[in-house]
């Protein structure tokens, strides 16, 4: 059955409400909590979100092997994967929690000074542990609907427990309430999510296959073959994207974690919609080589990769042209002046890590796991170490300008993609080259647009049209040229 369609829209509209109800919030709750609370706040729920992606690789484990698994018939395989790989979530769940409840007083001391402050850091990090251990089990449900091409499923999910999660924690805030109950709110949040999680689960599962722990050997050792390298790649990507808010609060303060954190969310709220549609191809590309379909890995990663291209230029533009009027609207004019040059750096970066998210799912297709192992691993170092000395020397301008550093190792996924699939780097460096010059054409002139302009306002609702008809136009053209076939993604992505 074709769920591509369904996948598109629910993932779309999925992530773009809690973006809309995160931009509504995020100005109250900073008021209400302060700069300093605040950023204790965005720890916890970076945290949440880190025990997400550190699955030991687990979650693509599942996707992957179920997808081709199914796609070369060997449906009596499925249900040991299954049930190995929830009792690995449930024991890594468990495992989180009790690290995380045992050393969260030694992380409040590495926080704040003061003993009142290290009490309440100490009791918050605690009620995390809650929401972090229902979050992580239910990614194990959500990726069964994956791997059965069910991408709308776990956006609904997902994004409605995210959206939940926003919406209480405002209400909790403006009702009177402090961090503590906002966070026990999350807990709630996501024990609802868990509940509609395997409800899901199990719609999609073949008739007389439902999830249930178990332990097998072989399974077990062929999960950990292709897991452990994700999980590596996943780890070090989670503590860039998590636990660097972390090492920022202890090494610049925790105010610097608001003026880093708010400029980050916004690029990667922004760009999130490119990495969450993309990922419904992983499924597919599986399939693909499986089936030793290499013709339709290129047409598929070729087609992807240019509207990936399109849709974060546009993005980048934007936050490029725009941005700071934003924050001056959004929070206060004094942080937008300390934030705005911030927010123009994430958003190059974000460009160009967002570009690389189809190569990666290409890769992660072909099983090759290893090689995005390296590449995250080779990053992760060199960003840890600058993010350390810029951070240090620069403050959060430092932090920023630290995240470039991750993308030192991503040309070894181009030459495995040109020497395997066929899509030369010659090529892609040609596409990069051109739609950074084409980018910064059109921010040149967008700003001169704006200085004639000379109204926030009006400069965001015009830069905004402007951006939307360039990638309505650049679409069209992306999908003419590739033989005027508007079905052509969409025949790729469907099962054969």
């Amino acid at each position: 059955m074709n769920h591509v369609r369904k996948n598109v829209i629910f993932t779309g509209l999925g992530y773009a409400l809690p973006l809309l109800a995160a931009l509504a919030t995020i100005p109250i709750i900073v008021i209400k909590l302060g700069v300093d609370l605040y950023g204790l706040y965005i720890i916890c729920i970076s945290l949440i979100g880190f025990m997400t992606f550190v699955d030991f690789g687990i979650g693509q484990t599942v996707v992957k092997y179920v997808a081709e698994y199914e796609a070369t018939d060997q449906r009596d395989r499925v249900k040991p994967v299954l049930g190995v790989a929830l009792l690995l979530y449930l024991l890594i769940g468990l495992l989180g929690v009790i690290c995380l409840y045992g050393f969260a007083p030694l992380l409040a001391q590495g926080l704040y000074a003061d003993a009142d402050k290290q009490a309440l850091a100490t009791e918050a990090l605690r009620i995390t542990t809650v929401p972090l251990f229902l979050s992580y089990l239910n990614q194990f449900f959500l990726n069964i609907c994956k791997a059965y091409h069910r991408f709308d499923l776990p956006a609904i999910i997902h994004n409605a427990g995210n959206l939940g999660g926003i919406v209480l924690a405002t209400g909790l805030l403006l009702a009177g309430y402090g961090l503590l109950e906002v966070l026990w709110g999350y807990a709630f949040v996501q024990f609802v999510a868990i509940i509609s999680g395997y409800i899901a689960s199990v719609e999609v599962l073949p008739q007389g296959i439902k999830p249930r722990p178990v332990f097998k050997q072989s399974v077990f050792m062929d999960i950990i073959s292709f897991s452990s390298y994700t999980f590596l790649g996943n780890l070090i990507g989670s503590l860039v994207s998590r636990a660097d808010k972390l090492l920022i609060g202890i090494v610049i303060g925790t105010e610097a974690v608001t003026y880093y954190q708010i400029p980050f969310t916004i690029a990667q709220m922004a760009n999130g919609i490119i990495h969450t549609l993309v990922n419904i191809t992983f499924p597919r590309f599986t399939e693909m080589f499986s089936l030793n379909d290499r013709e339709g890995v290129l047409k598929l990663y070729r087609l992807a990769n240019n509207l990936v291209f399109l849709l974060s230029l546009v993005i980048a533009v934007l936050l490029i042209t725009v941005g700071d009027d934003f924050l001056a609207l959004w929070i206060s004019a004094e942080f937008a002046q300390k934030a705005g040059v911030v927010l123009q750096v994430m958003a190059l970066y974000f460009f160009l890590h967002s570009n690389t998210v189809v190569g990666y799912w290409v890769l992660q297709g072909a099983g090759q796991a290893k090689l995005t192992a390296l590449i995250a691993s080779i990053g992760g170092v060199v960003y840890f170490a600058a993010l350390y000395y810029l951070g240090g020397k620069y403050g959060y301008m430092g932090a920023a300008l630290a995240l470039f550093s991750m993308l030192i190792a991503t040309s070894l996924q181009y030459i495995w993609i040109a020497r395997r699939i066929g899509h030369s780097f010659i090529e892609y460096f040609g596409q990069l080259l051109a739609f950074l010059l084409g980018g910064y054409a059109v921010v040149y002139l967008l700003e001169h647009v704006n200085d004639w302009l000379s109204h926030s306002v009006l400069e965001i609702v015009v830069s905004t049209t402007l951006g939307l008809g360039l990638l309505a136009v650049g679409v069209w053209l992306l999908l003419a040229r590739d033989g005027g076939k508007t079905k052509g993604l969409k025949a790729v992505l469907n099962r054969d």
